[in-house]
């Protein structure tokens, strides 16, 4: 008999919840036991989602393990894996918290870029409404190369020793409304359309951020659960301090699907190369084969880059810019590749 993985792992992880939860009751108690999910199995399909207030309980009232991992599918949930389900969390991320001492094994960090670029692909269809991930590392990393686009009240702030980058940032968020939603998503767009290479911090964090971090220069997949997503440096060389030319195509998912609704979303490819993560000599990017180092203007690219670039992008959000034919100097075009 031929068992399919994929239910293996569903059955190992409602094993794992209903440890967590303590249910060592009928399926029909469970609501009882836990307050606000009222079923089991409508809870898990799918992988399921889990309530905040029944952590929440659980962590006030369980064990001290099982107190930790509540608190850890908490603060994950809340912070780097944070979907659109408000006070839920992605019963997934239970996976990777159930073992105390694995935790230092993940690089938490690549999970987390994973899950955020496959939320911006989602967000991309036209019958998006919004967007989830970990937001906070996409706003600042915004801030931190787009000056123009920070708040004008917000300037960066000093780092205390061992604080995250996203501290420079702090601020008070003006108050929302729908007038005033309207009038800055207007302003954003006109202000993403007059973008100019020199309005760009190039480099943030420094000319050569790789030699500090070489897991900046890994070229491969990003794997998070069942996500995983291209991640490939030589689309950003002018970040790491090099002339920025036309990059290799990206390796091709093995399936694809990207309807305008959100729901049929998928992608996927044929082997989640977790070798190539764990061999990170043999899978970087080598940036002397590929460019040179800037060395006029921190925006320089190769002679045919331009004409690529604009070939296969949307130089301009709003339709009443520029048309692409009119554009005469390829400088004042923004350039940027995310």
């Amino acid at each position: 008999m031929v068992v399919d993985p994929r239910q293996l792992e569903k059955f190992a992880l409602e094993a794992d919840i209903r440890a967590l939860l303590g249910l060592d009751r009928d399926e029909d108690e469970y609501g009882a036991q836990v307050g606000e999910v009222a079923s089991l199995s409508r809870w898990y399909r799918g992988f399921g989602l889990l309530g905040v207030g029944a952590l929440t309980h659980l962590q006030q009232s369980g064990p001290p393990a099982r107190e930790a991992q509540c608190y850890l599918l908490l603060l994950l949930g809340s912070t780097l894996f944070v979907d659109k389900s408000k006070d839920r969390v992605s019963a997934v991320v239970n996976l990777f918290v159930k073992r105390p001492d694995m935790l230092g094994e993940y690089a938490w960090g690549a999970g987390a870029l994973a899950y955020l670029y496959r939320q911006l692909g989602i967000a991309s269809r036209a019958e998006a409404k919004g967007v989830s991930g970990c937001l906070t590392l996409l706003q600042c990393w915004i801030y931190d190369h787009f000056p123009t686009l920070r708040p004008s009240r917000l300037e960066p702030r000093e780092l205390e020793r061992g604080q995250a980058g996203a501290f420079r940032w702090r601020g008070t968020a003006p108050r929302s409304s729908k007038r005033r939603d309207a009038q800055m998503l207007a302003y954003y767009r006109q202000a993403i359309d007059s973008l100019t290479p020199q309005s760009v911090s190039w480099t943030p964090y420094g000319r050569s951020p790789h030699l500090t971090v070489r897991r900046t220069l890994y070229q491969g997949l990003l794997r998070f659960a069942e996500i995983a997503e291209y991640y490939d440096p030589t689309r950003c060389l002018r970040q790491l301090g090099y002339v920025q030319g036309v990059p290799y195509p990206p390796e091709r998912p093995l399936v694809v699907r990207r309807p305008a609704s959100t729901l049929g979303y998928s992608l996927s490819y044929q082997s989640v190369y977790d070798s190539y993560w764990n061999n990170l000599g043999a899978h970087s990017v080598h940036l002397d084969l590929f460019s040179t180092p800037i060395r006029r203007r921190p925006w320089e690219f190769a002679e045919n880059y331009m004409s690529w670039y604009i070939r296969h992008s949307h130089p301009h959000i709003l339709s009443d810019s520029r048309p692409v034919d009119d554009i005469s100097d390829a400088d004042t075009v923004s350039t940027i590749i995310f």
